[in-house]
C-alpha cells in the first residue's frame, strides 16, 4: 500500500493530529502527505519538535523545522530538553519525548510518529538480543492508548524506508541528515548498517518477513492476554492481589504467564523471565505464611499469607519527622500518600482527639520506638497493634502517626493513644487518600 493510501485511510477515521516532527526524512514525508491531503479534506494538523541539545547542529535543525512548518502554515510547538544521559541514550530520550507529547496534546487529538517497516525490523532484532518472548518480539505497536481520548498512531509502520525515500525525492522535499545515524556504537545503527543491510542484500524480502513474524507474535500475545486475564479475573477478588493457591499447582510456563500479565495489567511494566524464575523459586521454597518482598525498579511484589500483592516503590520515611506548621492548611504526606486535615469535632467519630495545648506542636512521623497505651488496654508494641488491625506489613512504615511534641496521639482510622483521648476541647484529624 502507498503512503498516500495509508494517510487517506487515517483521515477517514480521525481529524485532529499532532505530528512528532524531527525534521528527518520519515517525519518530513508524514507531515507533507498530511498537509497535501488537508488541502482537499478538513483536517487539523499541529507539529511538535523536540530539541535534544545533543548534536551541535540541534538549533539549526529546529530552525529548519520552523521554516518547513511556516511554509506549510502548520503550527509548530518547539521544546528544548537539557539532560546528561550516558546509558540507554535512545531509550531514555524516547521516554522524555513521549512525556512531552502527552503534556502538549489537545483533547481528541492523536499523536502521529513516522515509524516504518525498517524500524520494526530493528526493534525485532533488539528484542532477540534481550531474549524476549512473543511480547518483546511483537515490536512496535501501530496504536497505543495513552489516556481516555488520546493515543499514539504509526500510519507508516507497513511502509518500507525505500518507499519513503522514493516519495521524498519525487516531491523534492528537504530534510535533515543526522550524522549520528552513521555511528555504529548505537545499537540501532549497528543493526541497520552492519547486520540488516547484509541480510537484505542476500534476501531482499527479509524486512517484510520480519514484519510478518512480529505481527504473528503480537497476535499470539494478544490471545494469551485474553485467555489469562479471564483466568486472573475469575480467581481474584482484588485487582492488585494474586491468590497463590489458585496458581501454585500450575506448570512453570502458566505460572509465569499469569504473573507477568497480572503485573502488566496493574503496573504497565514487565519483568524478565530470569527475575520471574528467581521469584517463584523463593515463593515455593518458603513456608505458606512467611512474608517475602521482591523489589524491582519501580514497584514491589509482596508475598503475604499465601497471596501476592503489587505496590509502588516508596521513599523510606521511617526516620523522618515532619512539623505541621500551619494547621489551618492541609498537610500533604510524602510519596503521594494523600493528605491530613483538621476538621471540627463530631461526636462518635473514630478520629476524635483532644486539641493541642499552647506549648505543643504537631509532628507527623512514621515510626514509634516505644510501646504505646490505648485506653482500657495494656502497653503494646506497635507491631502488635498493626497485626490486630490487619495492616499489611509493607503499609506499616507509610502509616502517618500524629505526635504532640514527642507524644504519639493518633494514627487515623487505626488507633488513639491514652494521651490523645478526647477532653473538653476536641477536633478530628482525617487522612484523605
Amino acid at each position: 500500500m502507498s503512503i498516500k493510501k495509508k494517510i487517506t485511510l487515517l483521515i477517514k477515521k480521525y481529524k485532529y493530529f499532532l505530528v512528532g516532527f524531527s525534521g528527518g526524512i520519515d517525519s518530513t514525508v508524514l507531515l507533507h502527505e498530511l498537509y497535501t491531503q488537508s488541502l482537499k479534506k478538513k483536517i487539523y494538523i499541529r507539529a511538535i519538535h523536540i530539541n535534544h541539545n545533543i548534536n551541535p547542529l540541534s538549533d539549526k535543525w529546529s530552525k529548519h523545522c520552523k521554516k518547513i512548518c511556516k511554509k506549510l502554515n502548520i503550527k509548530l510547538i518547539t521544546k528544548k530538553i537539557y539532560i546528561k544521559i550516558k546509558k540507554n541514550i535512545e531509550c531514555n530520550l524516547r521516554k522524555i519525548r513521549y512525556s512531552i507529547y502527552k503534556k502538549n496534546i489537545l483533547n481528541n487529538e492523536i499523536i502521529l510518529t513516522a515509524h516504518h517497516k525498517n524500524d520494526q525490523c530493528e526493534t525485532f532484532f533488539l528484542a532477540l538480543k534481550r531474549g524476549s518472548g512473543p511480547k518483546g518480539l511483537s515490536g512496535i505497536k501501530k496504536k497505543i492508548k495513552i489516556n481516555k481520548n488520546n493515543f499514539i498512531y504509526r500510519p507508516l509502520l507497513k511502509i518500507s524506508k525505500k518507499k519513503i525515500k522514493k516519495y521524498a525525492k519525487k516531491k523534492k522535499l528537504k530534510w535533515i541528515e543526522d550524522s549520528s545515524n552513521n555511528n555504529i556504537k548505537l545499537e540501532r545503527n549497528f543493526l541497520r548498517l552492519s547486520i540488516i543491510k547484509k541480510l537484505t542484500k542476500k534476501w531482499p524480502y527479509f524486512i517484510s518477513s520480519v514484519y510478518r513474524s512480529a505481527k504473528i507474535c503480537f497476535k499470539q500475545e494478544k490471545l494469551l492476554n485474553k485467555i489469562f486475564k479471564k483466568k486472573i479475573k475469575e480467581k481474584n477478588k482484588h485487582k492488585n492481589s494474586l491468590k497463590l493457591k489458585n496458581i501454585i499447582s500450575l506448570n512453570n510456563d502458566e505460572k509465569f504467564i499469569i504473573t507477568r500479565i497480572w503485573i502488566k495489567k496493574n503496573k504497565k511494566k514487565m519483568i524478565s523471565y530470569k527475575l520471574m524464575k528467581n521469584m517463584w523459586k523463593k515463593i515455593i521454597k518458603y513456608k505458606e505464611n512467611n512474608y517475602l518482598q521482591f523489589i524491582f525498579k519501580e514497584f514491589i511484589i509482596n508475598k503475604y499469607k499465601n497471596n501476592l500483592y503489587l505496590t509502588k516503590k516508596y521513599q523510606n520515611t521511617s526516620k523522618t519527622s515532619f512539623l505541621w506548621k500551619n494547621i489551618k492548611k492541609k498537610f500533604h504526606l510524602p510519596n503521594k500518600n494523600g493528605y491530613l486535615k483538621i476538621i471540627k469535632s463530631q461526636e462518635k467519630n473514630k478520629n476524635l482527639i483532644r486539641k493541642i495545648n499552647k506549648n505543643e506542636s504537631i509532628y507527623i512521623k512514621f515510626k514509634i520506638k516505644n510501646k504505646i497505651k490505648i485506653k482500657n488496654q495494656k502497653f503494646k508494641k506497635i507491631k502488635k497493634i498493626w497485626q490486630e488491625k490487619k495492616v499489611f506489613p509493607w503499609l506499616r512504615k507509610h502509616m502517618p502517626i500524629i505526635f504532640y511534641n514527642d507524644k504519639p496521639i493518633l494514627c487515623p482510622n487505626i488507633f488513639i493513644t491514652e494521651e490523645g483521648e478526647p477532653k473538653k476541647k476536641n477536633w478530628i484529624i482525617e487522612w484523605i487518600k
